[in-house]
């Protein structure tokens, strides 16, 4: 599978972008109740990635600017219910999708690449019947979430190096944040749920034969999928 092409954090481009939208939206070039120009149009204008603008759109609609309709697009939303907690201009500074999940695909991939290699055999079980709890819970997400998570960590644990595993729960805490929670629950389907569970399979028996190689590959398949929802998310028509 080819790697998902990430955007560069830089200084965080898509606050520029979110402040410079807030400020056509202030001067009436986009007024209330208006749609914005299609993401690609957006694209173009700032020269960035579709992936830094949708970051840029998620801030927004987090400051109450905009409101993100899937399949229809993205439309201003009247003064009165923006937020006011913070001036108009002030964009907040937050770790976007793209940043988390590029982190995990370099720290998880080789996460599973150690447990593979050094995983004890209790460990690799455990790593297995998370594996089991995950595909009997398609259709309880709570519980389905928390093997998910479970998954992943026991893996940090399995590679035998504290400092991944202390990286990897951070990392797992940050999709909390706003603008993760923005993008995830959009993309939350039972039949994601069964790709995801397969391929979470997929990683369970690299480790389990103790291939390295392909536990880091399946691993990062993993995460460039997760990548490739987000951006494959259809906003327009």
């Amino acid at each position: 599978m080819k790697m998902f092409e990430f955007p560069s954090a830089g200084d965080r481009r898509y606050q520029q972008v979110a402040q410079d939208l807030i400020r056509c939206i202030l001067a009436g070039e986009f007024a209330p109740g208006s749609r914005l120009p299609p993401e690609r149009e957006l694209a173009v204008r700032y020269e960035v990635s579709r992936a830094t603008l949708r970051e840029a759109m998620l801030a927004l609609e987090l400051m109450r600017h905009v409101e993100i309709r899937v399949g229809s697009g993205i439309f201003v939303l009247p003064q009165i219910g923006r937020n006011v907690s913070m001036s108009a201009l002030d964009v907040p500074e937050l770790e976007g999708p793209w940043e988390v999940l590029h982190a995990r695909r370099v720290i998880e991939g080789e996460a599973a690449a150690l447990a593979a290699e050094r995983g004890t055999d209790a460990q690799i079980a455990a790593i297995g019947r998370a594996l089991e709890i995950m595909a009997a819970s398609i259709n309880d997400v709570p519980r389905f979430d928390h093997a998910d998570t479970e998954f992943h960590m026991l893996i940090a644990k399995a590679s035998g190096n504290g400092i991944f595993e202390t990286y990897v729960g951070h990392l797992w805490r940050m999709r909390e944040s706003p603008m993760w929670d923005r993008w995830y629950s959009r993309t939350r389907s039972a039949a994601n749920r069964r790709k995801s569970a397969a391929e979470h399979g997929l990683i369970q028996r690299a480790i389990h034969r103790r291939l390295p190689a392909a536990a880091r590959t399946a691993m990062e398949a993993h995460l460039d999928t997760l990548a490739e929802r987000f951006f494959d998310l259809r906003i327009e028509e």
